[in-house]
């Protein structure tokens, strides 16, 4: 590693540890933090390039309603650093109040007119955020190039997270949170406008933004048009506010709840309404268009191989076995496991694929709410047939795997965007180490990953002495297919080649057959160290990686930590401590 890069590694994940040192200062505080999208390389990590909110928007697959999901609890906290190391985050404003200003002008203006006290501040890209313990109106514009953020539904951007711009927010005075002055409480009593019409509504004052917010989202998810929902809220605001807003709040309200789009309510109507549909298989009765597979097997015995042969009989538009002919295909190989260039690109290419028609991820990345649409964007385009998501653990952040509710929201995400373009998207899981009395079980994870997919497949290595594996139908909601014998070709792999997989036969042995006979009748058992060194040196091979996150990705492999650890010292790898980030790095050659 060169000096420059040690300077690289320092700063980026020094500035990562910094934000979760500050998250835990604020929640030790009894003041609710929570995360919020990054910025890196110049781009919000929510993935979408025209981001109207760089770097400020909530994570929404970790807190799916947003500032209401802001915690305390260190345990939660935590996990959300882990699990996205390059977040923002925010801080909650409920009991507090932040004097935004944005400019110089408003900052002379500030100090000035209403000479705060010594208290916590943050400097901004532009200005300064100003800390106060109490609670006020939130109002934007109080003054100009000033903003009021306070009470629920409100938070601000925390200290050493990144600006869009590539600007710190830094601490910049280290003062106790002082408690709310009056004259700046007042800030927002706008003596320089008319008040409102009407008031001694029912609406108290801290509470006005978050509810015409709710009401606007209620009409708006109704489908009444934007025109109709401000006067709504503008009759509202004037008969139920305490003391109404500006018209000019309630018109941005009106504007930003309409610039979501409106999810239709299902209706209940009868089957002699419902239209003939015809399934379209792309391998039958296997693979059909449309619908969520899966694929369960252990670690090293041939999954992603066989998901390789799979891309490269279609992207030729070769007949699969005992199915129809096709044109070439797209497909969409996203593989978190494997070295694009030194592996999977070497097996596309041993088994003769169209590299120009298989797809592959130019980086890591989870499918949060705002990946999924990027994902849905990606497949409109390509319009691939078959997508392929190696392992899909990998890509569920912040989604617990072995809840059946979270799988569904997850997995029903996928099976949305199968139906809607027309592609199969097929799954794939590693085996669990506990005994199941089902082969279709032995998958990780929540049963919900068998019951929401349409087709589950087991893989297992072959035990007739012949290299290669063997594919079980297990769980259809089709027609059952035979079980079948693949070949593994040998390769050199220290000159960097990859065997090419070949159709054997059908079988009729079902997978609980295979699985429930003698262990020693199914081949050798599955060395797991020397799967954990095999997967250790793939990982490191170009460079140093974070310990934490090879544990993290071994254990989507099924790997334990402690046999990573064997391993780790059976191959001699270099630890390393940058800032209080241990690394692993190969030992020389």
């Amino acid at each position: 590693m060169t000096q420059a890069q040690r300077q690289h590694f320092t700063l980026r994940f020094d500035r990562s540890v910094s934000v979760l040192g500050m998250m835990e200062w604020f929640a030790g505080r009894d003041i609710p933090v929570l995360p919020i999208h990054g910025i890196v390389g110049g781009s919000c990590t929510c993935g979408n390039e025209d981001c109207e909110s760089p770097g400020k928007h909530p994570v929404s697959s970790l807190v799916r309603n947003g500032v209401k999901g802001a915690t305390t609890d260190l345990k939660l906290i935590r996990r959300w650093h882990r699990e996205h190391p390059d977040m923002n985050y925010a801080v909650a404003t409920e009991g507090l109040a932040v004097i935004d200003c944005d400019s110089k002008e408003a900052l002379q203006a500030f100090r000035s007119g209403y000479q705060p006290p010594p208290t916590f501040t943050v400097k901004t890209a532009r200005g300064f955020h100003f800390y106060f313990r109490g609670g006020m109106p939130a109002r934007n514009a109080a003054r100009s190039k000033l903003d009021v953020k306070s009470g629920p539904g409100c938070y601000v951007v925390g200290p050493n997270s990144v600006h869009a711009s590539g600007a710190i927010y830094a601490l910049w005075e280290d003062e106790l949170i002082a408690d709310l002055p009056q004259n700046i409480a007042d800030i927002t009593e706008r003596r320089d406008e008319p008040p409102e019409a009407g008031g001694g509504g029912p609406i108290p004052v801290g509470m006005r933004n978050s509810t015409m917010t709710q009401f606007a989202g209620y009409m708006h998810g109704k489908g009444v048009p934007q025109a109709a929902v401000l006067e709504t809220l503008k009759t509202l605001n004037r008969t139920m506010s305490e003391k109404p807003l500006p018209d000019r709040e309630v018109r941005q309200i009106a504007r930003s709840v309409s610039r979501y789009p409106v999810k239709a309510l299902p209706q209940i109507i009868p089957f002699s309404e419902i239209p003939e549909e015809r399934l379209e298989f792309l391998w039958y009765p296997y693979i059909c268009l449309g619908t969520l597979g899966l694929l369960d097997g252990d670690p090293g015995d041939g999954k992603s191989q066989l998901c390789v042969w799979l891309c490269a009989r279609l992207s030729r538009g070769d007949k699969l076995p005992n199915g129809d002919r096709f044109e070439p295909a797209n497909c969409f190989l996203f593989n978190f496991e494997d070295l694009p260039g030194a592996v999977i690109k070497k097996r596309l290419e041993a088994n003769g694929a169209d590299l120009s028609r298989v797809f592959i991820q130019s980086r890591q990345f989870q499918l949060t709410a705002e990946m999924v649409e990027w994902m849905d964007g990606e497949i409109a385009e390509k319009r691939p047939r078959l997508v392929i998501l190696d392992p899909i653990q990998a890509f569920m952040s912040g989604v617990d795997g072995n809840s059946n509710i979270d799988v569904r929201e997850f997995m029903s995400r996928l099976g949305e965007i199968a139906a809607k373009r027309k592609c199969a998207i097929i799954c794939v899981r590693h085996f669990g180490k506990s005994a199941q009395d089902k082969a279709m079980k032995k998958g990780l994870g929540s049963t919900d990953f068998v019951g929401i997919s349409r087709n589950q497949f087991g893989l297992a290595r072959r035990n007739d002495g012949a290299r290669g594996f063997i594919v079980f139908h297990m769980k259809t909601n089709f027609e059952r297919g035979q079980s079948m014998l693949f070949t593994m070709g040998d390769a050199d792999g220290r000159n960097g080649e990859q065997p090419k997989i070949g159709f054997d036969k059908f079988t009729d042995i079902t997978a609980d057959d295979f699985f429930s006979g003698d262990a020693s009748m199914r081949g050798p058992d599955q060395d797991e160290r020397e799967v954990a060194k095999e997967f250790l040196l793939d990982a490191l091979a170009d460079g140093p990686k974070p310990a934490a996150k090879l544990k993290s990705q071994g254990e989507a492999r099924a790997i334990s930590a402690s046999t990573i650890d064997r391993a780790r010292k059976d191959l001699g790898i270099i630890t390393a401590k940058e800032g209080k980030i241990w690394f692993w790095s190969l030992p020389p050659e």
